[in-house]
């Protein structure tokens, strides 16, 4: 494939899982990347970090313009709203140079009803002009290791209480590293040929909650269990972050169902294919990560 080395790449969400792995591969590969985050990052050398608020309109220009490519990731806002300011974002894209996006999305939001918020962002890169690029990817394993709102109790838990207190049962999930995911998304703002193309990268494995307790324990050096509970504890920490009380209502709903229902439960090459190497298995992860649950 061929790729654009100089490319100018904006990053949303450049602080988050993937975001702040995105960047350094995206150096790597020549392009120089524009950080946009709600509190800017600090510059150096091929990094140009401004200050992006979803919720701030006011903000998008001096993102957006003149860059080649842009990867997207809705912030945390409302769901209802995360459409619109994407929507907003992309009025003008086409026109002003933007050759590529890569949209990160939930995995299976492309089976969603149309009116889904997070289906809705979809629909609106579909019309913007832009040549772009799906990736949904799986749950990922830094939940495990990173807290953002109710996954900092999760992570909490294992370090404190050695426990994983989490709805699932014995449903399973492929979960993938965010550094595959990243990979992913610096080949597709650099390279064409991945445009008009929907990826679900996975990891190689799926896990019930008790084995990836089991992985946690082999690394942590300390035996950690698995403690099933309904989603109550999910809502209360996505209202204490400030989430409105139908949205923590609803997202505690999918995250039951990511974890339970075994939906991502999938197996595929989708990494393979695109980086030439296997993704990364829990077992890896864990031993990487293990600081996170030392006391």
């Amino acid at each position: 494939m061929e790729a654009n080395v100089s490319a100018a790449v904006l990053v949303t969400g450049a602080t988050g899982k993937v975001g702040r792995r995105l960047i350094p591969l995206l150096l790597r590969r020549g392009a120089t990347v524009r950080a946009a985050s709600r509190s800017l990052l600090p510059a150096r050398t091929g990094i140009e970090p401004v200050r992006f608020d979803w919720t701030d309109e006011s903000t998008y220009e001096a993102a957006r313009k003149g860059v080649d490519a842009m990867f997207l990731v809705a912030g945390p806002v409302p769901q209802a709203a995360h459409a619109d300011y994407v929507g907003a974002l992309l009025d003008g894209a086409a026109e002003a140079g933007v050759e590529k996006i890569v949209l990160l999305s939930p995995y299976g939001v492309g089976q969603a009803p149309p009116e889904n918020p997070l289906r809705r962002i979809e629909l609106a890169l579909e019309t913007s002009g832009v040549p772009h690029t799906l990736v949904r990817p799986v749950a990922f394993m830094q939940n495990f290791s990173e807290g953002l709102r109710w996954r900092e109790a999760l992570v909490e838990g294992i370090r404190e209480r050695d426990e994983i207190a989490a709805p699932g049962g014995d449903g399973v999930v492929s979960y993938v590293s965010t550094e595959d995911v990243a990979a992913i998304a610096a080949i597709a703002l650099t390279e064409d040929g991945y445009q008009g193309k929907a990826y679900a990268p996975a990891g190689p494995e799926p896990l019930t909650l008790t084995e990836v307790a089991e992985h946690i324990s082999w690394a942590a050096g300390r035996r950690i269990r698995y403690v099933e509970t309904d989603r109550t504890p999910i809502r209360d920490a996505l209202l204490a972050a400030g989430a409105p009380p139908e949205t923590a209502e609803h997202n505690s709903q999918v995250y039951v169902h990511a974890f339970s229902s075994g939906a991502q439960g999938v197996l595929n090459d989708d990494i393979l294919d695109v980086t030439g190497r296997p993704p990364r298995s829990f077992a890896e992860f864990a031993v990487g990560a293990a600081a996170a649950w030392r006391r």
